[in-house]
């Protein structure tokens, strides 16, 4: 009777979308001009999958991807990022580890030089 044993390698989901700024985020107080946020800025989204600017009076304004979308002459879209993450189980055997194989054999060497040739084109394939 066999033994063996499954081991879990665990795979998850991460998308998100980042969004850079692609000219200073400056606003009109009436008075005055403030910049909020530099050219360059990057922005991620929170938990929610919406994005958080804060004005010059503290208060936060949240903005969706659609609205940044929508936004192009202040927001550049930067490639999404996706991390899958699942659950799978993997019996013993199949889990991929270094191992060292050595043959003692008895030939001349330039049939030795044969079989290492053969080898190493035969048995990458298998790896």
């Amino acid at each position: 009777m066999g033994f063996f044993s499954l081991n879990k390698v665990i795979k998850f989901n991460i998308i998100f979308m980042k969004f850079i700024l692609i000219k200073d985020l400056i606003i009109n107080t009436g008075f005055e001009e403030i910049k909020l946020y530099d050219k360059g800025t990057i922005f991620t989204p929170n938990e929610e999958g919406n994005y958080e600017f804060v004005s010059n009076d503290g208060k936060i304004k949240i903005q969706s991807k659609e609205d940044l979308l929508d936004k192009k002459n202040l927001f550049e879209y930067l490639p999404e990022i996706e991390l899958k993450v699942k659950e799978l189980e993997i019996e013993e055997d199949d889990i991929v580890k270094n191992y060292r194989i050595q043959l003692d054999i008895k030939t001349s060497f330039r049939k030795l030089k044969e079989i290492e040739k053969f080898l190493k084109e035969n048995v990458n394939e298998m790896l």
